[in-house]
């Protein structure tokens, strides 16, 4: 069997890349292999809602027993899982073009839409004494967790941090303003190639 690649990691039976953005948000993005064209992208990781389900919990951002419980639901509702993948994609692709400063208003409307409703679906629950903000279990979860996370983002001041690899398009914080690109191990060391092949020609 090929080894895969350092930057790609198998999960579950699910081949994903790495997180490298700093943010989960930035890691969700970053999950087709290049953003240089707006054409379909040469490797989708998230090809199924099964592979999203999955690919959230790699970045811990629902427990293990819930993507079990979500994937149960999809299995009866496979129609609706397929739909919810395909807003998934659409919403990646609006956010992508907000986070780097290229979105038309229509992108930026799509994108405040699906967080408008994510916002919409919260319920204040209590555990004991303590209270806060949970979104309901159901397909839609994982679409409307990471809108919420994305908001936060686009409104918090980590926002002036967010940098673009020149490489491939891939986002990542640089809060300290010394990264260039998404993996030394990946852009980086093929940068170093061309530019040494550029020198000895």
């Amino acid at each position: 069997m090929t080894p895969l690649p350092t930057h790609l990691e198998l999960v579950q039976g699910v081949v994903l890349p790495k997180p490298v953005g700093a943010h989960p948000v930035l890691d969700f993005v970053n999950t087709r292999s290049e953003w240089t064209t707006r054409g379909p992208a040469r490797t989708e990781w998230l090809a199924s809602y099964e592979a999203f389900l999955i690919w959230n919990s790699y970045v811990g951002l629902l427990s293990s027993a819930t993507v079990f419980r979500l994937n149960e639901q999809a299995d009866g509702r496979s129609s609706e899982a397929a739909q919810l993948l395909r807003q998934t994609l659409d919403f990646r692709a609006d956010l992508y073009d907000v986070l780097t400063g290229q979105a038309t208003d229509q992108a930026f409307d799509a994108v405040a839409r699906v967080t408008e409703k994510a916002s919409g679906r919260r319920q204040l629950v209590r555990i004991g004494d303590e209270v806060s903000w949970e979104l309901r279990e159901d397909l839609g979860l994982p679409l409307y967790n990471l809108s919420l996370l994305a908001a936060d983002l686009l409104t918090g001041s980590s926002r002036e941090h967010v940098r673009t690899c020149p490489s491939c398009g891939w986002l990542f914080l640089d809060p300290r303003g010394r990264r260039r690109w998404c993996s030394m191990a990946t852009c980086g060391n093929r940068a170093k190639v061309r530019a040494h092949a550029a020198r000895t020609r």
